[in-house]
């Protein structure tokens, strides 16, 4: 079953019409070999994407923006080194809410993913260059490596080397060739065509993010893909 960008739509609302065109051309090209060659499959790939990528499919880069409450919260690092997330988290107005000062992405996401994934320490500056991107945002040095050698055996022809070009996985075509790539890496192809339950969307967000509090949105993301692409 074709995907067009009438159903793109209707996932992701704020998507442009020419760009979701891009999009759902580059997955039509052979949807049995990238795991996406029914609508169940679809549903579940789209509830994962819209979650990592937002309404408009255009999230490719990994936000770090973080609150120091929500580093400590979400980051092993910062549980341990509370004091440093005080320094790298964003500074609110207490008065107004409005932010007064960014977070230190960089510093972020060197100390966050640190030794993690295949990456090296928080001198290496792995964190920061292996953050995460692509419409599954990929992350982690490892990820980046086993993604690219799944795309050239994906992608008959193209040169890819992720590792050695991460911003390549943010940028389209990459945005989308990263994601399927990671999709038939970790096998979701299978778990999505094991049902269409709340726990079957979320074994594949258990792959995907074990640690996200998204669970909820991601079932409702696939239930409104379902609708869409069936």
């Amino acid at each position: 079953m074709q995907i067009n960008p009438v159903q793109l739509s209707l996932v992701f609302p704020a998507g442009g019409a020419a760009y979701l065109d891009q999009v759902a051309k580059e997955l039509n090209h052979d949807l049995p070999v990238y795991g996406l060659n029914t609508p169940q499959r679809q549903a579940h790939f789209f509830a994962q994407v819209r979650q990592e990528s937002g309404p408009g499919l255009q999230s490719a880069v990994e936000s770090l923006n973080y609150s120091p409450q929500a580093l400590v919260k979400t980051f092993g690092y910062y549980k341990r080194h509370p004091d440093e997330a005080m320094v790298d988290g964003y500074d609110k107005d207490p008065a107004t809410g409005r932010i007064r000062r960014r977070a230190n992405e960089k510093a972020v996401a060197n100390k966050a993913y640190a030794s993690r994934n295949g990456n090296g320490d928080v001198a290496s500056g792995d964190g920061w260059r292996f953050r995460g991107r692509g419409f599954i945002q990929v992350t982690g040095r490892s990820n980046y490596a086993a993604v690219s050698d799944k795309c050239k055996a994906l992608y008959p022809g193209m040169v890819v080397d992720f590792v050695a070009d991460p911003d390549a996985v943010g940028l389209f075509p990459g945005s989308v060739r990263s994601s399927v790539g990671y999709w038939i890496m970790k096998g979701l192809q299978k778990l999505a065509d094991l049902g269409i339950a709340d726990a079957d969307v979320d074994r594949i967000t258990a792959v995907i993010n074990s640690n996200t509090d998204s669970y909820d949105e991601r079932r409702s993301n696939f239930k409104l893909a379902l609708n869409a692409l069936k």
